[in-house]
């Protein structure tokens, strides 16, 4: 590994969009995403996540950067890092990863250590919506899918912080419809921390999720 790249932020879906502009910022690879809980309850979210990638030394610090404005735009910036030439004995930390734990995209490998990844096909837009609450999260889902034509393609819980996130897939109109609708219906009953479309998500991102038509 030439250079590793660490950013730290609140919630699941503010990890996803960082990530997605680091990869869009520079030629890097996105290895993992890894959790923690905060230490204080006054938070903008109640979830930690970490977004490590790889790459030579120019290009991590210019994804790294990249990520850090737009983390700091949304006021969900903690702290980020890149270390040139990390030691080999790092890579178990490095690669270590805590996402798809509920298995939802049976086909995302444990560690990225030494994968070679596939391209995933084209996706013109996916929404993130992230709410507290199990039954808060399944009636948002159900209005986000009643409102426009999109698709489930990745549940995250995080049950430390009671964190849902519900990523669905469509075009850049029926994604955004889909996550006003969401919002609408899980803020009658939850609390939403987390609300984001993402127009031709970086293949990077891609990865994590199980784009295929089959459920």
């Amino acid at each position: 590994m030439q250079a590793l790249g660490m950013l730290e932020v609140y919630s699941f879906t503010s990890a996803v969009c960082t990530a997605d502009i680091a990869a869009k910022a520079a030629d890097v690879r996105i290895i993992a995403f890894d959790r923690n809980r905060p230490i204080r309850t006054d938070v903008p979210a109640p979830l930690v996540m970490e977004v490590k990638m790889e790459g030579n030394v120019a290009a991590i610090r210019a994804a790294v950067e990249a990520g850090k404005a737009y983390a700091t735009e949304k006021g969900k910036y903690i702290i980020s890092h890149v270390i040139p030439r990390p030691a080999d004995d790092l890579d178990p930390m490095a690669y270590l990863m805590d996402v798809n734990k509920d298995k939802y995209n049976k086909k995302l490998p444990k560690s990225f250590l030494n994968v070679e990844t596939k391209v995933p096909e084209r996706i013109e837009a996916i929404g993130l919506l992230e709410i507290q609450g199990l039954v808060a999260s399944i009636y948002g889902l159900d209005a986000m899918v009643k409102a426009a034509d999109v698709r489930l393609v990745h549940s995250e819980k995080r049950l430390g912080g009671r964190l849902v996130t519900l990523v669905v897939a469509g075009n850049i109109s029926a994604v955004s419809s889909a996550l006003e609708a969401g919002v609408a219906a899980a803020e009658e009953i939850g609390e939403v921390y987390g609300c984001e479309a993402i127009a031709n998500p970086h293949p990077e991102i891609l990865k994590y999720f199980d784009m295929s038509s089959e459920s």
